[in-house]
């Protein structure tokens, strides 16, 4: 019963830190075709709530992911298990890295607010297809090795 309800709460925060990025997709869209500063600032605001979503579900998906693994017939040694940990390091450490700089520069002179789209779409892209990588690694647990 326990490990069902955390497989639950692992699967209910994978959804959640991949479901916002799609979210986000239509907003960038309307970001790069507004010439008000005003609405192109609320969009932003939007976009950083849905990054912090994603942030906070990733803490629950990695706690509950690694209270899987310990109590589940896996250990950290399975290889799909290890890919997805490593892909999970990297997601991170993108993630930290994709966003903050680029939202930094809004309201500065280095703003351009073509390449500052353009920045956001490429780091959701890239986001998402590690998101959905592990989600695959997740659910078919290949044996890679």
């Amino acid at each position: 019963m326990l490990y069902s309800f955390i497989i639950y709460i692992h699967v209910i925060s994978a959804i959640l830190s991949i479901g916002p990025f799609f979210i986000l997709l239509p907003i960038l869209k309307k970001m790069s075709k507004t010439n008000n500063m005003v609405e192109f600032g609320a969009f932003v605001q939007a976009f950083q709530a849905g990054v912090t979503t994603v942030k906070h579900a990733g803490h629950l998906l990695v706690t509950f992911g690694l209270l899987a693994v310990w109590l589940g017939p896996w250990s950290l040694t399975t290889s799909w298990i290890l890919v997805t940990l490593i892909l999970l390091i990297l997601s991170v450490v993108y993630l930290a890295n994709a966003f903050k700089p680029t939202i930094r520069t809004l309201g500065t002179e280095k703003f351009d607010q073509i390449k500052f789209v353009k920045k956001l779409k490429q780091g959701v892209y890239v986001y998402l297809f590690l998101l959905l990588v592990m989600l695959w690694l997740m659910v078919d647990k290949p044996t890679l090795w």
